[in-house]
């Protein structure tokens, strides 16, 4: 598999050999296939050229032994010897041997005297034919299976009677010396039949040879060492009237091997430039696709985000060079366009989390795709489990009321949904916007959330804050008047014990106005934004009496006691006198209401480290862990909802929380021993006053 991929034939360097393979293919075979045709027709041409030549040659060649027999039979009877010869009736072994001399200079087979009778003398091969019985003409004579050519002269007439010379010589004598000068074997046909022929040593039959012979034709012969001789045929036309053809082989092996060798050189140069040219576009192609494949894992590695690696690929190519530098560019405008683009989200993100309002995003499925912090914090789960999840899972609809989902208002609308959210019913202020094209991934919606809970339950604590109000002024007000009224009217008739008496129910009535005042005071400022502290060393003792001072009318009033450190505080601490005796005073108050009558309030200090603890404890019925976890908010009593004692604006605490926390102190509450209320706040000492 590793193999197959490598060589796949997407690969660059296999599709480039490929290529060079089939372009040195295409090249060779335009070029072999007309050289090789061109090459075949030339030696065809040539071939055939050459058997015209020797075809004119054979002619002029025969013409030249006809002439050459004719004047040797001419030369024979001019001869006077010869003509005394037969005048004086000599026997005929004399001519005979006159005829042998000129024989033997002479390249015929034969030469005979005839007349009418048949032969007068011969020479040479006069046993074995008689040419007197043929008619007295010139060219060929087949006698018996052998061709002759002859040529006669008649001597002058005598008593004796018409006499005549014949020369002759066998017809494959002279194929043979012709074949020498010509470079053709012959083969001499009559009627279709093969009479004689010059391949020495080489018997063959008519059908050896094509039924048919034209002017050209290629075949094979068997030759002597049991093998086949190409040729080629050519015809000699030959005049005579014995139906003699005399047909020329030309040897075309040489031409044969020469056209096979040529054909083997181009396929052999065809194998080599093709294996050159697969050489050659190895190189190339590593050379392109090493430099190619390093830019594709580097671009593989900016896919996978490594944006910092650069690329630093280099070619003897202009080209890979420049596409370098191109994705090097691209590179690093990606690098920083990607941090511009995550500093961006970076700070929407953290915009979005600086929010209190929640945001999330939903598909079209209504599962959650993204959530901010504000989702986190109201939910009070982890975005990772969030995500993916159908938003109707997360925000369960009250009873009786439609799914989340289905409550959900049209575009730049908003409405208030109810929900249970961790147990509890949570009123929740949504808005939505639609992603129209969606851009944002697979979002399709994003939802604004706000907790309006409390503001829902602060609307309605108002009304029940401005009938508190109305009754906790009215009533310290009816009894300041009345005892004004008693004292303006009966004055002179009043004891002085009852004096005493109203002056300190006017007392206690001016210090519970002054406590209200103090506390809607502080409670409009903290609410305005305008609330400060004035911290500095203040002596603790200082800060306990004043409270304590104010606070004693209350003590007397509910008969209670109130038991205080018997030390002297004489160490200082770091906080603004007037507002921490007001937070102790808001809770030695709370203390004072919520305890039995003749029992007692307890106001403990402890050292801890760099700070105080001051502690208010009372005998009253403590509060229950339901209302403890919002002890500290506005409009919020201290007191149980069974209580008796329910009276107060619900402003205390909270005025005492941001008192303390303004000067980096804390506040708290547990629960007592005893059954009551402890509440607790710490200031920081003065760095010079701790031990």
């Amino acid at each position: 598999m590793l193999i197959a991929g490598k060589f796949s034939s997407r690969r660059f360097f296999v599709q480039l050999i490929i290529a060079f393979v089939l372009f040195t293919l295409a090249t060779v075979i335009a070029l072999g296939v007309p050289v090789t045709l061109i090459l075949t027709r030339q030696i065809d041409t040539q071939a055939r050229a050459l058997l015209d030549q020797a075809s004119q040659t054979t002619r002029a060649l025969i013409e030249n032994k006809s002439s050459q027999q004719k004047n040797l039979s001419l030369l024979i009877v001019d001869r006077p010897t010869l003509n005394q010869l037969m005048s004086d009736d000599v026997e005929v072994n004399q001519i005979s041997d006159y005829l042998a001399d000129f024989l033997v200079n002479t390249e015929v087979d034969t030469i005979t005297v005839c007349n009418q009778n048949g032969v007068i003398a011969a020479a040479g091969l006069e046993s074995e034919i008689d040419l007197c019985n043929a008619p007295l003409s010139d060219g060929f004579l087949v006698f018996g299976e052998d061709v002759w050519l002859r040529s006669s002269a008649a001597l002058a007439p005598s008593v004796s009677g018409q006499i005549w010379v014949v020369v002759a010589e066998r017809f494959q004598s002279i194929l043979q010396r012709f074949s020498q000068q010509s470079g053709l074997d012959y083969v001499l046909l009559r009627n279709g039949q093969v009479m004689t022929h010059n391949r020495q040593g080489e018997e063959f039959a008519q059908s050896d040879l094509p039924a048919e012979i034209s002017q050209y034709q290629e075949f094979e012969l068997e030759d002597a060492d049991s093998g086949t001789t190409p040729y080629m045929s050519v015809l000699i036309p030959l005049e005579n009237e014995q139906a003699v053809d005399l047909i020329g082989l030309l040897d075309i092996g040489l031409f044969k091997d020469l056209n096979r060798q040529i054909r083997q050189i181009i396929l052999l140069t065809l194998i080599g430039v093709s294996v050159l040219g697969a050489f050659v576009a190895v190189l190339i192609s590593r050379r392109i696709s090493q430099p190619l494949s390093q830019l594709a894992r580097s671009a593989a590695g900016m896919r996978e985000g490594d944006l910092a690696t650069p690329l630093t690929t280099h070619s003897q190519i202009l080209e890979i060079d420049q596409l370098t530098n191109a994705l090097e560019d691209a590179r690093v405008s990606l690098q920083h366009s990607l941090h511009q683009l995550r500093t961006e989200k970076l700070w929407i993100e953290n915009l979005l989390n600086s929010i209190d309002e929640g945001m999330l995003t939903i598909d079209e499925k209504k599962r959650v795709t993204y959530t901010s912090d504000g989702i986190e914090r109201m939910v009070e789960g982890d975005a990772s489990t969030l995500l993916g999840r159908s938003i109707d899972e997360i925000f369960t609809s009250v009873p009786g009321e439609n799914a989340f989902s289905m409550q959900l208002p049209a575009q730049n609308q908003n409405i208030r949904i109810p929900v249970i959210l961790n147990d509890r019913e949570v009123l929740l202020s949504v808005s939505t916007s639609e992603f129209i094209p969606p851009e944002a991934g697979n979002a399709t919606r994003a939802l604004v959330l706000r907790d309006v809970t409390n503001e829902a339950r602060i609307h309605r604590l108002m009304g029940e804050f401005m009938a508190n109000i109305t009754h906790e002024f009215r009533t310290p007000l009816t009894a300041l008047a009345a005892s004004v009224e008693l004292l303006v009217d009966d004055l002179p008739n009043l004891s002085t014990q009852e004096i005493s008496q109203l002056l300190h129910n006017l007392q206690i009535g001016i210090v519970d106005l002054q406590a209200l005042i103090d506390n809607l005071i502080q409670a409009s400022s903290i609410e305005a934004g305008r609330f400060k502290v004035n911290a500095h060393p203040v002596q603790l003792d200082a800060i306990i009496t004043d409270a304590v001072n104010t606070i004693e009318p209350l003590i007397t009033k509910h008969q209670l006691r109130l038991i205080q450190p018997k030390e002297v505080q004489s160490f200082r601490v770091m906080a603004d006198q007037r507002r921490t005796s007001q937070a102790l005073i808001n809770l030695l108050s709370n203390a004072i209401k919520h305890s039995p009558e003749g029992g007692q309030v307890q106001l403990r200090t402890l050292i801890l480290g760099g700070d105080v603890m001051i502690e208010v404890e009372d005998e009253g019925q403590g509060i229950s862990p339901e209302r403890q976890k919002q002890l500290f908010n506005r409009f919020i009593q201290s007191g149980d909802g069974d209580s008796q004692e329910q009276t107060g604006l619900g402003l205390g605490l909270s005025v005492v929380k941001a008192i303390i926390e303004a000067q980096t102190g804390k506040v708290g509450y547990k629960d007592s021993d005893l059954g009551g209320a402890i509440f607790w706040f710490t200031l920081p000492m003065v760095p010079e006053d701790i031990r």
